[in-house]
């Protein structure tokens, strides 16, 4: 069953870690359970949410909870509530706004910054979106998908490894902060379903179930096709920073 959480639960991921100052697990935990609840509860988990219609999910909720065998518990129950109310927070924080709107910030730093060449600001500005020289030195360094080795280049997404929004502009340049994928692999490494060790091997996030892994063709031994000494402390940047453990 497809969620309306489930298109949110990446940046409410992110909002608690990063906005919330919340650990990582404890994250990951309230994610679970606001699942279940939308799942098997089939509330409706969005962008719409109010304190009222928390106390409805509460309600009901009390009301169940000791006819089933997993979190049929107070504490289970104060869980709920807690997730609930950092999700209404979130919603209500504009989480997302916030971010564009700090790139958006970003990117009008750098065009106004007298020290860059026109021709320099144009090349940072465009490997936002993944364009310009830095699609074009990623496509040289790579000759193909990073992890797949597929050389339809036109289908290929150039993406940071250090997100464009957390890198200085030679970061953002760097071919080494960048990786070539396929649209799906581009996809789930920007929101942190899957990273990468420092020697190359894919790692999943606990969000990631193994049924959608099946599906998306993720094997257990899905790794970088190469990987150099400058690789690594970007790895290591999105292990730390954007992968959803």
């Amino acid at each position: 069953m497809v969620t309306d959480f489930e298109s949110l639960q990446s940046e409410f991921y992110h909002y608690m870690v990063t906005v919330g100052g919340i650990a990582k697990k404890t994250s990951r935990d309230y994610i679970s359970r606001l699942k279940f609840l939308a799942e098997t509860g089939g509330y409706k988990l969005d962008s719409n949410i109010t304190s009222e219609y928390i106390d409805e999910i509460m309600n009901n909720e009390e009301s169940v909870r000791q006819n089933r065998d997993r979190y049929s518990t107070k504490h289970a129950m104060g869980d709920f509530r807690a997730g609930l109310n950092k999700f209404l927070a979130f919603v209500n924080s504009d989480y997302k706004k916030k971010r564009d709107d700090s790139i958006l910030s970003e990117i009008n730093k750098v065009q106004a910054d007298r020290r860059f060449l026109i021709t320099e600001k144009e090349a940072i500005v465009q490997s936002r979106i993944g364009q310009g020289c830095f699609r074009r030195r990623l496509i040289e360094y790579w000759h193909g998908c990073s992890v797949s080795s597929c050389r339809l280049t036109d289908i290929l997404i150039a993406s940071h490894i250090k997100p464009w929004r957390d890198a200085d502009n030679f970061e953002r340049l760097d071919v080494y902060n960048g990786l070539l994928l396929l649209p799906n692999y581009d996809k789930l490494f920007d929101l942190g379903y899957v990273s990468f060790d420092v020697n190359g091997i894919a790692v999943y996030s606990k969000l990631l179930s193994y049924s959608d892994r099946k599906i998306l063709g993720l094997k257990p031994d899905l790794h970088l096709v190469n990987i150099e000494e400058q690789h690594k402390k970007y790895l290591k940047y999105h292990n730390e920073n954007c992968f959803m453990e």
